[in-house]
């Protein structure tokens, strides 16, 4: 059992990252392909996943307990945002405080590659820094524009409740496995002999959904803002009727269009020039026109910039927009 207590300061304080860390998720996603019982979403990404997986990626999954924890050292704060930033953070994390989050669970005989990165030797921080890279290249990055669409989904959802009914709607519809009572937020915990009691103190908590769990995950270290992993919400399919696309595209053109399609999903600059293979500049001048337009708004927070569909733009991503634009 997890419990999160809150004061009245940590209820201003929930956040949520603007895009999934790259270190979260992969030790998510590496936690993901050895559970025995995952969600069908989760298996479905694990058949095409796992084929992918090599012998490089070892060092990584060493760190994944047979109950799926990790050690708080493997999902480390990180100031700069991309994979480099992260894996570079997670390479200097002092010899000490990954002895004293490993020691106790290991046994008396440990390969060499634990036993280096228990003495802080550079060789194993380097083949656990190898490790991460290439399991996002050659795992992670095949699924990206998947995963990030159910996050932004799952972004999306709670932008709503927040803004319907503030923090306690909020808190109180995460998922199924959530109880919101004020002030504790309780859920299960990812093995039954495990109990945490979370107390914020002011810290605020970071909400972080993912589509590779299916349970919650907390974390709770020292000087650091505590997170709770939950599942995102599954959503039915979404695609928009092709017809409608192909007009709306004559309407606005068709990379704008598909600007205003992939936002169906909440998604920042960065994000969305990703899921459209174009540049950062071209990406901020279609959001500059199609919200001028009133079809999208932009939400600016510590200099980033998430973008949503308005209730204006929804019809004219169906069906029923077509017979309008034909008629």
């Amino acid at each position: 059992m997890i419990r999160v207590h809150f004061t009245a300061a940590d209820l201003g304080r929930v956040t949520f990252p603007v895009e999934p860390h790259p270190l979260w998720e992969a030790a998510l996603a590496a936690r993901a392909l050895g559970e025995q019982s995952v969600a069908p979403e989760v298996r479905r990404w694990r058949r095409t996943a796992a084929p992918r997986v090599q012998g490089s990626m070892r060092p990584l999954f060493k760190l994944i307990s047979a109950g799926g924890l990790f050690p708080d050292f493997l999902t480390p704060e990180v100031s700069a945002p991309g994979l480099d930033a992260a894996v570079e953070a997670l390479m200097e994390t002092p010899a000490s405080v990954i002895r004293d989050e490993l020691e106790p669970w290991l046994p008396p005989e440990i390969d060499r590659y634990m036993r280096g990165l228990l003495e802080g030797r550079a060789g194993s921080r380097r083949a656990l820094g190898n490790a991460v890279r290439d399991f996002h290249q050659q795992v992670l990055t095949p699924s990206s524009a998947e995963l990030q669409r159910r996050y932004g989904a799952d972004l999306g959802i709670r932008s709503q409740a927040l803004l319907h009914g503030g923090v306690d709607t909020l808190l109180s519809s995460l998922h199924p496995d959530v109880e919101w009572n004020s002030p504790v937020l309780t859920t299960y915990s990812p093995t039954e002999s495990w109990t945490a009691d979370i107390h914020l103190n002011g810290r605020g908590l970071e909400l972080y959904p993912s589509p590779l769990v299916t349970n919650c995950l907390a974390l709770d270290a020292p000087n650091r803002r505590p997170v709770l992993v939950y599942p995102c919400t599954e959503l039915a399919d979404t695609d928009t009727d092709p017809t409608a696309a192909d007009a709306l595209a004559d309407l606005l053109g068709r990379t704008r269009a598909a600007v205003l399609r992939s936002l169906t999903h909440p998604a920042t600059t960065t994000q969305l020039a990703r899921r459209l293979g174009i540049s950062l500049a071209s990406t901020s001048d279609h959001t500059r026109i199609l919200r001028a337009a009133g079809l999208i708004t932009t939400h600016r927070t510590q200099g980033t910039a998430l973008h949503a569909l308005t209730p204006t733009a929804r019809p004219l991503l169906t069906g029923a927009t077509r017979n309008k634009l034909s008629g």
